[in-house]
């Protein structure tokens, strides 16, 4: 145990050490729902990971232990993405539900440079796929995401994204549309806030509308904590959750 601990520290100390005589910004898609329109530099791995612990209901809650998402430059415009999930649902009356979302794959395509009123722009797709995870979280069929992704920055301190998006359900014959619109402001060098709203919408489902906000923490150049909190807006969304997570950039 003692060698393994030793051998994991030494490969963060000589990545973060490689790390300071490049400049390469660690921007992730973490903690807020809109993802970056910019994507991880050729040849690196982000790796992104948080806690999250909502109320659906007075009745049932949800906990996710583990949100992986690994994202990786594989060329200069275009990054590969792994993420899953592992996660419970306590409900009042009923026995726990525990165990691995569904896996997914998908890419990140640079699109646009900003370039004054023109924003960054990117494109994200995912493909969540049937069979795999946990059996209390098994999709008889695949289903899909997709997202067109933008970033206008104001100033040096204050900047906004936004997103329009479709979701491809594993259980209904309709899809499902997505938004969110984030404001980001950078209080110091190292501290960042957000304010942001977001939701989906379609006409065979219950509108769900949310708010949330957060705090970023980067500790490292490459090494970055968040705590978030949001609430429900519509009648049918999630009563309120609390979540705290980090990302971590490195070059192998």
């Amino acid at each position: 145990m003692k060698s393994y601990l030793t051998i994991l520290l030494s490969v963060l100390f000589f990545s973060v050490f490689a790390q300071e005589n490049e400049v390469v910004e660690l921007i992730g898609d973490r903690p807020d729902q809109t993802e970056s329109a910019f994507i991880v530099p050729k040849g690196y791995f982000q790796f992104e990971d948080g806690f999250l612990y909502e109320n659906e209901t007075s009745e049932i809650q949800n906990i996710s232990y583990s949100s992986m998402l690994l994202r990786y430059g594989l060329f200069k415009n275009f990054e590969l993405r792994f993420a899953t999930e592992y996660g419970m649902t306590k409900s009042t009356g009923f026995d726990d539900i525990k165990g691995f979302s569904p896996f997914s794959i998908g890419a990140k395509i640079h699109v646009n440079e900003e370039d004054g009123w023109i924003p960054q722009i990117a494109f994200l797709t995912h493909i969540n796929i049937a069979k795999t995870g946990a059996k209390e979280f098994l999709q008889d069929y695949h289903s899909a995401q997709m997202a067109m992704t933008f970033n206008h920055t104001i100033n040096k301190s204050w900047s906004v994204g936004y997103s329009i998006g479709v979701e491809y359900l594993p259980d209904v014959n309709y899809s499902v549309g997505t938004y969110t619109f984030v404001s980001g402001f950078s209080i110091s060098e190292k501290v960042g806030a957000f304010v942001e709203v977001y939701g989906d919408f379609s006409k065979y489902a219950y509108a769900d509308n949310k708010i949330n906000g957060g705090v970023t923490f980067l500790v490292l150049p490459n090494l970055q904590f968040d705590v978030a909190g949001g609430f429900g807006l519509s009648q049918y969304s999630a009563n309120n959750y609390f979540g705290v997570g980090l990302i971590y950039l490195f070059k192998l």
